[in-house]
């Protein structure tokens, strides 16, 4: 692993780089074609997030590998190449679509025109299956092969499940969600149905340019 490197975004607001995200390490081979996603509460790229413990990794690496093998059924999820540990391998293309949002001179619509259409699909695909997907920022999918796929798939919740007690789920609620959280919450258990809604509806003007997924939600209801 000593030539893989990290895999960074860039911040939606002051345009620097930072971590992608609050659980998992993402390295990236020498080419960009692979992933791997390293789940360690004690990885120096999470410093910043204190609340981080094993218990915490442990369920979420659980659910990741749970749904990423679910959806090993859609052309759009990333192809699965190994498990060894607590370190899921997967296919990948060097970066994902915030790097061509926010690179100035770059342009998401024409380096895929239908995007917009391929995110809605993989959203109704995931429902279709029983789920909500509640990780919805451009980090959280790349392109390759003019095909837009998805990551991050500890954020689905199955419909029947639906309730989680939030008490479990504290150390991955950075400041950038919290008030979604705090509107999904009722009696310590986040009501995952409205936190999706909300999601959908009201979280993502900021990161997404010509943001869709309000109308997105009104063509799934």
């Amino acid at each position: 692993m000593t030539e893989w490197k990290y895999l960074y975004k860039i911040d939606y607001l002051n345009k620097h780089q930072v971590t992608t995200n609050m659980l998992y390490t993402p390295t990236i081979n020498e080419d960009g074609s692979v992933m791997c996603m390293t789940w360690d509460a004690n990885s120096p790229y999470q410093t910043e997030n204190s609340f981080l413990t094993d218990t915490l990794i442990n369920y979420c690496f659980e659910r990741e590998v749970k749904h990423l093998q679910i959806m090993q059924q859609f052309s759009w999820a990333p192809k699965l190449l190994s498990i060894e540990g607590n370190k899921i391998y997967i296919e990948f293309n060097k970066e994902t679509l915030n790097h061509i949002l926010l690179t100035p001179g770059r342009s998401l619509d024409k380096e895929c025109p239908n995007w917009k259409e391929q995110i809605f699909n993989i959203i109704k695909d995931i429902l279709g299956a029983g789920y909500y997907k509640v990780a919805l920022y451009p980090h959280c999918f790349f392109l390759k092969d003019g095909v837009v796929k998805t990551i991050d798939f500890y954020s689905c919740v199955g419909i029947e499940e639906r309730y989680i007690k939030r008490t479990i789920l504290e150390g991955m609620i950075g400041g950038d969600s919290n008030d979604r959280f705090n509107l999904a919450t009722d009696n310590n258990y986040v009501d995952f149905k409205k936190f999706f809604e909300i999601t959908m509806t009201q979280h993502l003007g900021k990161n997404w340019i010509d943001n869709p997924f309000p109308e997105f939600y009104e063509r799934l209801t």
